[in-house]
């Protein structure tokens, strides 16, 4: 008896395993082929028709084949295909090899780069240094020699940039505020007035030497003529024929016309009328001007900028709400009226207080310049129809009234604080004083005052 027949579990076990090699195994398949299970039992003949073998068209590079491609770690936050950056996203090379790419070093350093940055820097702070020196050593001492000696008149109250301003103007400096500042930084000022002998084209040093050593001694007989404060144009006219008996009244009257203006009274001027431009002072007329009408004339115009400018004329004008000429008239209406030092602050401010509230000035000595005559007035010369009449028409008259001095235009620039609106003179604070009143009852009581002491009220 075989070891099958005594095993029956063995014997099923075998017969399973010949089973499944029949169907799945390596073993020989039937001859015949199943039938396959359908609902109705038949054949589908489908199964068994004749199907093409797909062939793939697909290029099998023989390199790929025998080196396959070792896969590429893909970085944290990149998505895809890794590509140079020098290639456009949508390229794709089955070829490309990111291991075979290198990371080139910047071709700069931030060592040379800092140094190329500072190299130029420093070369062109260098051209700046040597365009700005070169142009100041032309300013300070300009090319070439020094030319042709003047005789230039520095003028009494002159600033130092009065000064240089003139010797610029007169081609003696190259640059007049260069000169200023190098006159500050060696300290040098106060120059006496006179006339000095200066070299066209000069150096600043040069010209300072020449400041420092004084005027030049004058050989010939200076005369001297004063104007007073306070004259009218005809008044001074009449001073400057008497005191300088070679000048010839009609030369004198063309001088008036043709002199020259003040700077400082600016465009709004158009200087038509003459009237308080010419500065009243004490001027010395060299032997050889004696008969220079408009030569005395363009002195005073410039003593009255140098004075204008001293004080700040444009500057503090604006301020007040006027332009420097109608400033210089209120200053002639102050020096006609006031008497005493003290009282000219308090009659600008009388003026401006009236001004400002529209009220007529009632200043009877611009009547007195309308009528042209120094007069006591009548009740018909009141009530004269005339600009200047400052008891009928409001506001300042159309010109000076007289030549101001210095003090007359400080005041017109620095009134004093206060509410009047009215002053006459009673002499009780001196001879020539004048009592202020806010009030007209105030007034009225100060006018009695005046007519008791026969002062000019009857």
């Amino acid at each position: 008896m075989d070891e099958a027949d005594h095993d029956p579990e063995k014997t099923n076990e075998d017969n399973r395993s010949s089973s499944h090699l029949s169907q799945n195994g390596d073993g020989s398949m039937p001859m015949y082929p199943t039938v396959p299970d359908s609902e109705d039992g038949e054949i589908n003949y489908d199964d068994f028709s004749p199907q093409e073998e797909e062939i793939s068209l697909t290029f099998q590079d023989p390199y790929v084949a025998e080196h396959p491609q070792m896969p590429v770690e893909q970085h944290p936050g990149t998505s895809g295909a890794i590509h140079p950056p020098d290639l456009p996203p949508w390229y794709e090379d089955e070829y490309y090899d990111d291991r075979e790419w290198e990371r080139v070093p910047p071709r700069f350093n931030s060592a040379l780069r800092f140094a190329i940055f500072a190299s130029v820097i420093i070369v062109i702070g260098f051209f700046t240094y040597n365009f700005v020196r070169g142009w100041l050593d032309d300013q300070l001492d300009p090319p070439g020699e020094p030319g042709a000696e003047l005789v230039i008149e520095i003028p009494q109250g002159a600033t130092t940039d009065d000064i240089a301003r003139i010797l610029a103007e007169n081609d003696v400096v190259a640059n007049s505020t260069v000169f200023r500042y190098y006159l500050r930084y060696k300290d040098a000022s106060d120059f006496q007035a006179g006339e000095y002998t200066f070299q066209v084209n000069s150096a600043v040093w040069d010209a300072r030497e020449s400041l420092e050593s004084g005027p030049v001694e004058v050989v010939e007989e200076r005369f001297f003529v004063t104007i007073p404060e306070g004259l009218t144009l005809d008044e001074m006219k009449e001073v400057l024929l008497q005191q300088l008996p070679d000048f010839d009244a009609n030369e004198l009257e063309l001088a008036v016309t043709s002199s020259q203006t003040p700077a400082a009274l600016g465009e709004d001027w158009l200087g038509y009328i003459r009237e308080g431009i010419y500065f009243p002072e004490t001027y010395d007329v060299t032997e050889a001007a004696l008969g220079d009408e408009l030569s005395i004339l363009n002195r005073m115009v410039a003593q009255f900028d140098v004075v204008a400018n001293g004080i700040g004329l444009s500057e503090l004008s604006a301020g007040l709400g006027l332009n420097p000429y109608q400033v210089l008239i209120v200053a002639s209406l102050i020096e006609e009226e006031a008497k005493i030092e003290t009282d000219r602050g308090k009659i600008a401010r009388v003026i401006y207080n009236r001004l400002d509230l529209g009220m007529p000035l009632g200043i009877d000595a611009t009547i007195v310049y309308a009528l042209e005559g120094d007069r006591e007035l009548s009740q018909s010369d009141l009530e004269v129809d005339s600009p200047y009449n400052t008891r009928i028409y409001a506001g300042l008259p159309p010109s000076p009234i007289a030549g101001p001095g210095k003090q007359s235009l400080e005041a017109a620039l620095n009134p004093e604080s206060g509410d009047w609106l009215y002053y006459v003179r009673t002499d009780e604070f001196g001879p020539g004083s004048h009592t202020f009143a806010t009030t007209n009852q105030e007034f009225q009581r100060a006018v009695l005052v005046c007519i008791e002491r026969d002062l000019g009220c009857g």
